[in-house]
């Protein structure tokens, strides 16, 4: 007789959204992300996991930035410390950006994992530092 088990991952933590954290943004930044039944896991010291958001941090933005993505049964997770984990994502830290950044990203049934110390794993991602 066999015995079938099955785990599924039902949105345990969804981040889906903006964040403008100390930036100048001139212009329309559009985001539509449809999540589906996706883990957003951030485990450890200073570990981040973002499934389908747009985060503009210490940054000046004169334009458009885009991100349509769509995520459906997928995991995102950051384990130990220091590590990031980004799935249909737009990052935007310590930069000066003219000009539009499009992101249209669609992952499906994908699993998007950064373990141990100082990782990144990215999936459908757009990162821009210090440029």
């Amino acid at each position: 007789m066999k015995k079938v088990i099955s785990l599924t991952l039902v949105a345990v933590f969804a981040s889906v959204g903006f964040s403008f954290a100390e930036s100048k943004v001139k212009g329309a930044v559009i985001n539509k992300s449809k999540v589906k039944n996706a883990a957003n896991i951030a485990i450890g010291k200073g570990n981040t996991a973002n499934v389908g958001t747009v985060k503009i941090k210490d940054s000046t933005v004169k334009g458009a930035i885009i991100n349509k993505s769509n995520v459906k049964n997928a995991a995102n997770i950051a384990i130990g410390k220091g590590n990031t984990a980004n799935m249909g994502s737009v990052n935007v830290k310590d930069s000066k950006v003219k000009g539009a950044i499009i992101n249209k990203s669609n992952v499906k049934n994908a699993a998007n994992i950064a373990i141990g110390k100082g990782n990144t794993a990215n999936m459908g991602s757009v990162n821009i530092e210090d440029y």
